[in-house]
């Protein structure tokens, strides 16, 4: 389990050039803009995996883990027993991506960048574990979104893989920045990882299942295993992306590659994310609010539309999720909140759009079908300019009694140039966990998690969280 093949090589790999960039960063040198961020980004992460209590695959998930046991090592969201990392992070990480509505990144040219989040749990996790401080897990959180951006960077959009497939390395970074890895073992946590986490893109595609919420966790579970064997000296394949039956084919855009251990932006990848308002997927946001507000200008009354023209930015993301007939037939909760047809349906159906216009199947509701089916869809240029890289969405309903109405939303609830809004999160959190939780106990985690950046430790929080349960 040696190094010795590095001395044969003039450079470093691509695999040592990540180890190297999340080994030279310390929390001291991130922005304090940022570590606010991943502070905010915390509460929500934790908002959302109350709220995954209830979906049916996340708690047949948590009851699987407390079957299997493990050392009471790391706290579990919504529980008053505890697991060891690499199941807590499993547990935790289905829970807060459960309903899909974890925060996302995306880019002016309109590809998705995944869900960084979904790796927070992996921080949590682990700064529980070693004794870290606040500062330590909020620093860890803010590298995993920044290796999590360089790796989708490099990664061929076209290829079989799902972007989730990254969130190993993602996690073995995270894990080996708590527990204090050096950097060949940091590498191999790295490359034994990225050894063990494809995951194919079919996840997200056709009829969605269970899958899709468990992807990323499985994945990062895995990273963690991975960061642990590193530890007691299991080396890892580190021509992972240059050698001929390596990851070349997936992680091909060279200039990306060549940046791997460049230094810490002055704006982190971290900065670019955005949360959900609604729990459903990141390019359908603007969808339902434009199903809301349609809903409101028209007084309830949608019995009088002909046909319905949903008009989105014209990006390649939007044309393959548009034209995914999984998604414009939808026949699970999975492909529902990832189908646009359903998405703005419901909302100008009710008028409001939470957990709840899930229940009973909705998505097979006569009425709600009616909706779905006069709708077409298209893409508009224009909409790009207007509001690039944020999914907006316009909606044209043509009346049977001659009658035109339109609505257009060109910033999605939850995005801000400005940043995240304090005040947004913890609303979004009191509502995410009310049912789960009294005042009292919200009132303590939203303390805690606040308090993180001056914390000595997680302890007040994983208390919270703990006695909250």
């Amino acid at each position: 389990m040696s190094h010795a093949v590095q001395s044969q090589r003039t450079s470093p790999t691509g695999v040592e050039k990540l180890a190297t960039f999340a080994l030279s960063v310390t929390g001291a040198a991130i922005p304090a803009a940022s570590l606010e961020r991943a502070t905010l980004l915390l509460l929500d992460t934790i908002g959302c995996g109350f709220a995954g209590l209830d979906e049916e695959a996340a708690c047949a998930v948590v009851e699987t883990m407390r079957d299997i046991g493990g050392a009471p090592q790391c706290s579990v969201i919504g529980q008053t027993w505890k697991s060891n990392l690499a199941n807590a992070t499993l547990a935790n990480g289905v829970l807060i991506r459960a309903h899909d509505l974890n925060d996302y990144v995306g880019n002016v040219g309109g590809s998705i960048g995944g869900h960084p989040s979904d790796n927070i749990p992996v921080a949590l996790a682990a700064g529980e574990m070693f004794g870290r401080s606040g500062r330590d897990v909020l620093a860890a959180i803010v590298m995993g979104y920044e290796i999590f951006g360089r790796l989708r960077a490099a990664m061929d959009r076209k290829s079989p893989w799902d972007g989730v497939s990254v969130s190993g390395a993602v996690a073995a970074v995270t894990v080996g920045r708590l527990m204090g890895l050096s950097h060949n073992q940091m590498s191999d946590a790295i490359a034994l990882a990225l050894a063990h986490c494809a995951v194919p893109a079919v996840v997200r595609s056709g009829d969605i299942s269970a899958a899709k919420s468990i992807a990323n966790a499985l994945v990062a579970q895995s990273g963690v295993q991975a960061a642990l064997l590193a530890s007691r000296g299991v080396t890892g394949p580190l021509e992972i992306f240059e050698h001929r039956r390596g990851l070349g084919s997936i992680f091909s855009d060279a200039e990306a590659l060549a940046t791997f251990d460049a230094p810490l932006p002055a704006t982190p990848y971290i900065e670019s994310a955005r949360v959900k308002a609604f729990p459903c997927l990141a390019t359908g946001q603007a969808a339902v609010a434009a199903g809301l507000q349609l809903h409101k200008d028209l007084a309830g009354g949608a019995s009088t539309i002909d046909r319905i023209r949903v008009v989105m930015g014209d990006y390649p993301i939007i044309r393959d999720q548009q034209a995914d007939p999984g998604r414009i037939n939808p026949l699970s909760r999975e492909a529902a909140d990832h189908s646009f047809h359903f998405l703005a349906a419901v909302a100008l159906l009710d008028g409001e759009f939470g957990l709840r216009q899930f229940d009973n199947e909705r998505w097979n509701d006569p009425a709600v079908r009616a909706i779905m089916n006069c709708m077409d869809m298209d893409v508009d240029e224009d909409l790009n300019a207007r509001a690039p890289g944020l999914y907006p969405c316009r909606l044209e309903a043509h009346h049977r009694d001659g009658r035109f109405s339109k609505v257009e939303v060109l910033l999605p609830p939850g995005y801000s140039d400005r940043g995240l809004d304090q005040g947004t999160i913890v609303h979004k959190f009191n509502n995410l966990t009310r049912i789960h939780l009294l005042k009292h106990a919200r009132q303590n985690i939203i303390a805690a998690v606040l308090a993180l950046p001056e914390a000595a430790t997680c302890g007040s929080l994983t208390t919270a969280l703990a006695s909250g349960s």
